[in-house]
């Protein structure tokens, strides 16, 4: 019988009120050379996460002798451990951005994620892990419901690092049930939503997500609910729980509740898709550098669309609240040149590179929106191919008790085989001309929704600065300032770029009226003056006999034909 040895990380709060957490470990150290690493990027978020830079004052010790270190990568030290069988390491870590998905501490809080607070080496991959959190006496921990007495005693490193802890004197919790599974919401922030609504809402949601799987991966889960001030939004997805930081919680039960009922409903789709059902490539996860896949549209895109879907067959929004969600995808698909430059598969391999920002004007497309609209055109296909009695979810299903259960990773060969068994239809020019070519989606939109006689329409935007101009604009403290350029547009041929304060057009200061401005100098040749770079620039725009960014909009046939109501009776519409 061979016993796996405990490694035992003791988390402190050194110093609140400046954001800063010690760390103690004792770590084994078999070889004569240690490489002590800190993870270089995180699930559920496909970008190097540079955690590096928030370490400071990494000591190690045999005993009472310091051991020097020496830096060797952006994530890796290495220590001379020849004749030593453990060292004791010590460090500081900062940790004042509060995301879902970051490590953060202040007075009334502390957020754990272990995956970008835990340094380690490869011997901690063999061992369980135990996190010892030290916290006053009147806070109390959320997050840890699936472990025995909730004692953080996890049986692998990958474990530990996906499972978030919550703490503070402040956490509001409930409880709900579903078949046999149990959910928790734990929340910190005054919101005000009475918990009998909360969890009437949430059990909606997961209760129609559970039903359309069958089982639920895990016997309990966690939402972990932050409430801030500004406006904000933002969740990360892990097997046992989620973290959701949503801002302003005063706006909570009113304008921001959509959002977070969005939100979970989507995180807590991602339990299985892609926290259970994973791509080969994502199976283990390997956190020393990044883990490249082309399949985001799969793990973001199809979890994108079925988290605002089971919102509807929920009943927590209408069908015309639906439509508008389906809109702004389709308006954001339309509004970026982009999607004739790059597919949705290679972007998913470029969210490594640029991260999770806007990036090179018209680069490249979200793999989230992209895969959103590609899921719901699979999902009409496969419909209309076995006359409703098949929908995307029985992909879905497929995955999760082929793949899923059993821990082997997909690839794109497995979807489209279970995509043809579902429908009998052989998908392979649709991937090839659309997923891995860039392409747009404008006719496959349309074929879709003319299934659910849906129609979808182009109009003239109402603001004119994008219809005529052929820009977006963000206004701030009284100045406009350019934020994207429809390629072949007044604005582009005439020389603006993204970024450029727009002052004045034909003598006429433009503060927040431009769309006022513009509707008087309709047929005039336009003068712009522009602020770049501290510099006042002369620009005259041509005239061009188009419009720029058309509004996308889903107008329901009411004189549907029996069948096309059958149809929208059985998507929920």
């Amino acid at each position: 019988i061979i016993l796996r040895s405990m490694i035992d990380y003791r988390i402190s709060l050194y110093q609140a009120s400046r954001h800063r957490i010690q760390v103690h470990v004792t770590l084994p150290t078999p070889e004569d050379e240690t490489i002590l690493r800190i993870a270089a990027w995180r699930p559920g978020r496909y970008e190097e996460g540079n955690f590096a830079r928030l370490i400071s004052n990494l000591n190690v010790y045999h005993g009472s002798q310091r051991i020097p270190t020496e830096k060797i990568s952006k994530n890796e030290w290495l220590v001379h451990t020849k004749g030593i069988d453990s060292i004791a390491l010590s460090y500081l870590y900062y940790c004042a951005e509060l995301t879902a998905g970051n490590t953060y501490l202040d007075e009334k809080l502390l957020l754990i994620n272990p995956v970008n607070l835990l340094v380690y080496n490869d011997y901690c991959k063999k061992s369980e892990i135990k996190l010892t959190i030290e916290i006053p006496q009147e806070w109390s921990l959320a997050g840890l419901e699936q472990k025995p007495n909730s004692l953080a005693e996890f049986i692998t490193l990958d474990e530990a690092f996906d499972t978030p802890i919550l703490a503070s004197p402040s956490i509001v919790s409930y409880s709900y049930e579903i078949s046999d599974y149990t959910f928790y919401i734990h929340s910190v922030g005054a919101h005000g939503i009475s918990s009998e609504q909360l969890i009437k809402d949430f059990k909606h949601f997961t209760a129609q997500q559970v039903q359309a799987f069958g089982e639920f991966p895990t016997s309990t889960f966690s939402f972990l609910l932050i409430g801030v001030q500004d406006k904000y939004l933002h969740g990360v997805e892990h097997l046992n729980n989620t973290v959701i930081v949503l801002g302003p919680t005063a706006e909570w039960k009113s304008t921001r509740y959509e959002s977070l009922l969005a939100v979970a409903s989507h995180e807590l789709y991602h339990v299985w898709n892609v926290k259970t059902i994973r791509p080969l490539e994502m199976l283990p996860y390997r956190f020393e550098g990044p883990t490249y896949s082309r399949l985001g549209y799969v793990y973001e895109g199809i979890t994108t669309f079925f988290g605002d879907y089971y919102l509807l067959t929920g009943g927590l929004i209408t069908s015309e609240r639906y439509l508008q969600l389906l809109e702004a995808q389709i308006q954001t698909h339309v509004d970026n040149v982009g999607r004739f430059a790059y597919s949705v598969a290679d972007s998913s391999i470029d969210t490594w590179v640029d991260g999770y920002v806007k990036g090179t004007p018209g680069r490249k497309v979200s793999i989230y929106n992209e895969g959103c609209l590609m899921a719901f055109i699979l999902d009409a296909k496969i419909r209309e191919a076995t006359k409703n009695k098949s929908t995307l979810q029985h992909l879905m299903k497929r995955l999760f008790y082929a793949f899923g259960l059993t821990q082997i990773g997909y690839t794109e060969n497995d979807i489209k085989g279970q995509l043809q068994e579902i429908s009998e239809i052989d998908f392979s020019t649709l991937f090839d001309q659309y997923i891995h070519a860039a392409n747009g989606y404008e006719s496959l939109l349309q074929e879709a929704f003319s299934f659910y006689g849906i129609e979808l329409r182009q109009e003239v935007p109402a603001e004119l600065h994008k219809g005529s101009l052929g820009i977006k604009i963000l206004t701030k403290t009284e100045k406009t300032f350019i934020m994207d350029i429809a390629s072949g547009s007044p604005a582009d041929v005439g020389g603006l770029a993204e970024g450029d304060q727009l002052v004045s057009i034909n003598g006429k200061e433009i503060t927040t009226n431009l769309s006022e401005v513009l509707s008087s100098l309709k047929h005039e040749v336009l003068k712009l003056v522009i602020l770049r770079r501290g510099e006042n620039i002369e620009k005259t725009l041509p005239l061009v006999q188009r419009t720029f960014y058309p509004t996308m909009k889903l107008v329901m046939n009411e004189t549907a034909e029996h069948q096309i109501k059958k149809n929208r009776q059985h998507f929920g519409i």
